[in-house]
């Protein structure tokens, strides 16, 4: 009896661990498409798909890449709401690129008006949404790291795109 429960027991957690793996792609940077071999600068355009809920167990596919010439300027739209998705470039070296905070798409804090005109923020839940992240494609970056942001669950990462 007691060698059945520790069985189920081991099995168990491995079952939950295994539920709890992010997801994990690659993508070859020079096959993708509009990607220009001799230029020196090259913009990623990236689309997500997410879908599940907020709470660390949402499902991440990467939808299409597309790569453009030149530079990225440096603006970023400041993300007000505690439900977000942090993207973070990796680097051979082990270094960490600069952190990049995104509204999440499955929760969402949106403003409407009322019948008499007043504007109020409501909070809008989906089960499916995209994400597009532009990301400056830099020597020895080869990871690009999606994180799930929520005041219940803290920082949970999601997602893995091995960038080769």
């Amino acid at each position: 009896m007691l060698r059945l429960f520790s069985t189920a027991a081991i099995l168990l957690a491995g079952l939950s661990l295994f539920e709890c793996k992010p997801a994990r792609s690659s993508l070859a940077v020079n096959q993708v498409p509009n990607y220009n071999p001799q230029s020196p600068d090259h913009i990623l355009f990236l689309n997500f798909r997410i879908t599940g809920a907020v709470s660390g167990k949402e499902e991440v596919q990467l939808v299409s890449a597309s790569a453009g010439d030149g530079r990225m300027k440096d603006i970023a739209r400041p993300v007000h709401s505690p439900y977000q998705i942090k993207a973070i470039p990796r680097f051979k070296t082990g270094a960490a690129g600069r952190e990049m905070a995104f509204e999440h798409p499955l929760f969402r804090n949106a403003e409407v008006s009322d019948p008499e005109g007043h504007i109020r923020h409501v909070d809008v839940t989906a089960r499916e949404g995209n994400l597009l992240i532009r990301l400056q494609q830099q020597p020895g970056l080869n990871q690009l790291e999606l994180f799930s942001v929520s005041p219940g669950n803290g920082t949970v990462k999601i997602y893995t795109l091995d960038l080769n």
